[in-house]
């Protein structure tokens, strides 16, 4: 008899719209606090939600689930399941993934075993599209102890670059200092940010919006010739449909791919929060 496996997913990745259910999905959700306020992700509140929050300069922060959270949400799927498979944001970004893994002291020893807790190394549609890949990987293998040494060689190949509209939302989480992210509005400077070694890093700035998503353009277009146009890609905003729909048509000139065949997604309240609203992201993933 097949083992029946259940997949779970922080609300941290930013998927396009049905894939959660194509891919089978739960989502384990974060706590968004508004004013001092606890929500849960995609519960109590919405990435639309915590948009208009930012933009009336709320006081808008995330924090990990509780350990506690975790084990009740993965013991009631092991009364459906077999076994767990549950995948998270990198650690170096967050606290999901030492939670998840706190979660499994708190459950009998026979229930911990049947849980599997992944590290992907990623954040936002680039966790998205590594979740993807693993679903459809235990499709065709689903032995969960082999599922991290197989998940290896995408993890260190997946690209993701983004830039954002304002640097107050970076300074708020301690990403810029006061003074840079002064001067950076008074000089349009906006930098792009680069996932590496599952951290995002500053690697360029830029003068001007315009710039830094004709670069991310040109990244995305040097990261398809190596993976010889074999791969997928995805573009993420957050609250700026307009310029990620002009960003695709452009991005889809330079790799050759048709512009649907470029997904388009909403970025998640974990990044936007970060990242602010006008953020855009481009993530892409090798197909073999």
């Amino acid at each position: 008899m097949a083992t029946k496996i259940g997949f779970v997913c922080d609300s941290t990745a930013d998927f396009p719209q049905g894939m959660v259910a194509e891919l089978g999905l739960h989502i384990l959700p974060v706590h968004i606090f508004i004013d001092g306020k606890d929500h849960l992700h995609g519960i109590g509140i919405d990435n639309q939600g915590v948009i208009e929050r930012l933009k009336k300069h709320r006081e808008v922060y995330t924090k990990p689930f509780f350990p506690v959270e975790c084990a009740d949400f993965f013991e009631n799927l092991l009364e459906r399941y077999d076994h767990i498979v549950s995948f998270h944001l990198s650690a170096h970004l967050s606290g999901n993934f030492q939670s998840a893994t706190n979660s499994l002291n708190l459950m009998t020893e026979k229930d911990a075993e049947r849980v599997t807790v992944l590290d992907l190394g990623s954040a936002s549609v680039s966790l998205a599209m590594l979740v993807k890949k693993a679903v459809e990987m235990m499709r065709g293998d689903n032995d969960p102890s082999t599922l991290d040494a197989r998940m290896a060689p995408y993890r260190e190949n997946a690209f993701m670059a983004f830039t954002v509209e304002n640097l107050i939302w970076l300074k708020k989480g301690g990403r810029v200092s006061a003074l840079s992210a002064f001067v950076g509005r008074m000089l349009d400077i906006k930098p792009v940010i680069n996932l590496q070694g599952a951290k995002l890093v500053p690697t360029e700035r830029h003068r001007g919006k315009k710039p830094a998503l004709k670069r991310l353009v040109e990244l995305a277009e040097a990261q398809n010739e190596q993976f010889d146009g074999n791969c997928d890609v995805w573009l993420a905003h957050a609250d700026c449909l307009d310029e990620v729909a002009f960003t695709r048509e452009k991005l889809s000139v330079r790799i050759g791919k048709a512009p649907q065949d470029i997904e388009m997604v909403e970025i998640g309240a974990s990044v936007s929060v970060h990242a602010g609203p006008g953020s855009i992201c481009v993530a892409m993933l090798p197909n073999g």
